[in-house]
């Protein structure tokens, strides 16, 4: 008797050559670049774990049919099943994943899963149209439990999906695919609402599409894509261990995006799941993500890129975040790193279509800032415009927008109701602005575009020397302002350096910097580094998030600020902990890439800490071994015109 499961296709509205904006609303009617369409389908081609809820989801693309393994228990006084499983969590799941490996293309995988009381290994591998599951029992529970392998058509596609004995049939748009094992399935019986098969997993089993394959040939085309794997890791010479984990941190958190049709990389399966699904883009997240997506995959790269910066909100600027379901920070925007981190994928990849299709929304982000964060000394205050979301027009809001959610040094600062600014001029954020700024003009210039060039450059200098207003002689470095008591703040942070990345400190001024803060053991210096708050200020002790916890894309950003001036003894000794500090807890805890880390145990969560404190697979925390890939030369020389 066959099972089969028909499911209808919806239309498809980016099909219709429509852009808009991941907020659901019309920003401008366009055809899609076709250069753009040509990535999309090269990163929907064959199998991939694009299925949000679960990694253990290998969806076939065009299409959408997923074959997704599950484990159901059988042992005395209990019944479970574990239906998704991804590695990332602030909350308690039932089940632990170890991202081991994730090929650049997604044709080869490995983790491990622990599951009640069960642990196995799951590699993967694709050829062509084919399929390859390998799953290996290491230990079991007594009975062991059932592997399940459930199909279903994602996404509202069209398929038909029939079970046909010991094989699932999927009949799709474009072809048809046979999905079997190198075993005979049992007759358990699930409320699944498709076709499955189930087996006894007491042994190794091997699970393919096309024809029949044995449980040999499966070892045998794994074993080969492992070592092809690990050969191309070689290539990095001293920096193939963390190549392997950026590929990890990027590859097993990119995802489909049904709703818009693009292949993206958000910060981390649990983020896609607090949002409601199918996806969440924050901003200076995604753009991290795309920078250290270009260190193998150009593609990928692009679509994370141009997704988070065509997500303007109808006031002009790219939102803190923005997710699926109409969801949308309107009122805010984040860090301004987005011109800057598009110009050094253009570095990597020097196509001038995509500086073309993201030149105009990268415009409108900045001149959105002069507009809305701007003071009357041409300073800049983080903020949060009236109309938002649900903390709009708050100083928690604001906040937000600073990406450093509940740093110190705006405690205690006021929000403006009537400005929508906090009252307080911050230096991080006048050096990025300045720093989008240049990365900005540089990108009009490739583009021929020497008028809004020359808008730029005269914007950044305007900045520029409102930034110097900030420098504090007293104590030799740059000091947000209080612009409501006029008088200088004295609490830091290391955005507190960011005037590094634009050049606006003099040789002594910054050597006075590095030297008698940065490196200071009772500020920043120290084993771990660099901590989010002072240690000589009480949040330091908190180790709650941005109060005092290690951050790695403050570490990056001060890391590109160290390379604008002569400090070879300290950046060096920045990308070495800062590798260290990724790859140790990436060993001690079997794979994991942690949202931050603490800045007094250097773990990425202390064994009391609560889940909160750290997502523990999170996609920026490999920022920490992605400075030494950029000071390995991988990415070229950041922050240098291109256009001259």
């Amino acid at each position: 008797m066959r099972r089969i499961c028909s499911v209808k296709n919806n239309l498809k509205t980016l099909g219709l050559g429509i852009t808009f904006s991941l907020t659901g609303m019309l920003v401008y009617a366009q055809s899609l670049p076709k250069e753009y369409v040509a990535i999309q389908q090269k990163l929907t081609n064959g199998w991939h774990t694009y299925n949000h809820s679960s990694v253990l989801s290998h969806v076939f693309m065009p299409g959408s049919f997923s074959v997704k393994l599950s484990l159901k228990s059988n042992h005395p006084g209990a019944y479970g099943y574990m239906g998704d499983a991804y590695p990332s969590t602030k909350v308690p799941r039932p089940e632990t994943v170890y991202p081991i490996a994730y090929s650049p293309d997604g044709s080869y995988t490995d983790m491990i899963l622990e599951w009640d009381g069960n642990k196995i290994q799951v590699q993967s591998a694709t050829t062509g149209n084919d399929l390859v599951l390998l799953a290996t029992p290491i230990t079991t529970t007594s009975p062991a439990p059932n592997l399940i392998i459930e199909t279903g058509m994602l996404w509202n596609e069209s398929g038909v999906i029939q079970h046909a004995g010991d094989k699932i049939i999927a009949t799709l748009p474009s072809t048809t695919l046979q999905i079997s094992a190198t075993a005979q399935p049992d007759n358990t019986y699930l409320p699944l609402n498709a076709p499955y098969l189930s087996y006894p997993f007491n042994r190794q089993l091997g699970i393919f599409s096309g024809t029949g394959k044995t449980l040999e040939q499966i070892i045998s085309i794994i074993k080969a894509k492992k070592q092809a794997y690990d050969t191309a890791l070689l290539a990095y010479n001293k920096q193939a261990e963390t190549v392997n984990i950026i590929q990890n941190a990027i590859g097993w958190n990119t995802i489909y995006d049904p709703l818009n049709q693009r292949v993206i990389t958000p910060v981390s399966r649990y983020w896609n799941e607090a949002f409601g699904g199918p996806f969440v883009l924050f901003n200076w997240d995604t753009f991290f993500g795309a920078y250290m997506s270009a260190l193998f995959n150009k593609e990928l790269a692009y679509s994370n890129a141009i997704a988070i910066s065509k997500s303007l909100t109808p006031d002009g600027c790219i939102p803190n975040y923005t997710a699926g379901g109409d969801k949308a920070s309107g009122d805010r925007s984040q860090p301004p790193v987005g011109s800057t981190i598009v110009r050094e994928i253009y570095r990597k990849y020097p196509e001038k279509w995509f500086l073309q299709y993201v030149f105009k929304d990268l415009l409108s982000n900045n001149r959105w800032f002069a507009s809305y964060r701007n003071t009357k000394e041409n300073w800049l205050c983080w903020g949060s415009n009236a109309k938002g979301d649900a903390a709009a027009n708050t100083w928690q809001a604001a906040a937000y927008e600073s990406g450093l959610d509940n740093a110190p040094m705006y405690d205690g600062v006021p929000f403006n109701y009537k400005t929508h600014q906090m009252e307080l001029a911050d230096v991080g954020l006048q050096s990025l602005y300045v720093m989008d700024c240049e990365s900005l003009a540089d990108i009009a210039l490739i583009l021929g575009e020497t008028e809004t060039a020359k808008e730029l450059s005269d914007r950044a200098q305007v900045y520029k020397t409102a930034l110097s207003k900030l420098w504090d002689a007293k104590s030799q470095q740059y000091l947000n302002y209080r612009t409501d008591k006029k008088a200088f703040s004295s609490l830091t942070a290391p955005t507190t350096f960011y005037p590094l990345l634009v050049k606006a400190p003099t040789a002594q001024q910054a050597s006075a910097m590095v030297k008698n803060h940065l490196q200071n053991p009772l500020e920043y210096g120290g084993e771990f580094i660099i901590p989010a708050s002072p240690k000589n200020h009480p949040s330091f002790k908190e180790q709650n998030y941005w109060r005092g916890r290690v951050w790695a894309p403050l570490n990056m950003l001060v890391y590109l600020g160290l390379r604008q001036y002569n400090f070879p003894e300290y950046k060096n000794e920045l990308v070495k902990k800062s590798s260290k500090l990724l790859l140790d807890n990436y060993k001690r805890t079997g794979g994991y890439v942690f949202e931050n880390y603490n800045g007094i145990s250097g773990l990425g969560r202390n064994a009391s800490e609560k889940l909160d404190k750290s997502d523990n697979f999170y996609s920026w925390g490999a920022l920490l071994g992605f400075i030494s890939i950029i000071d390995a030369g991988y990415m070229g020389q950041p922050l240098k015109p291109i256009s001259q």
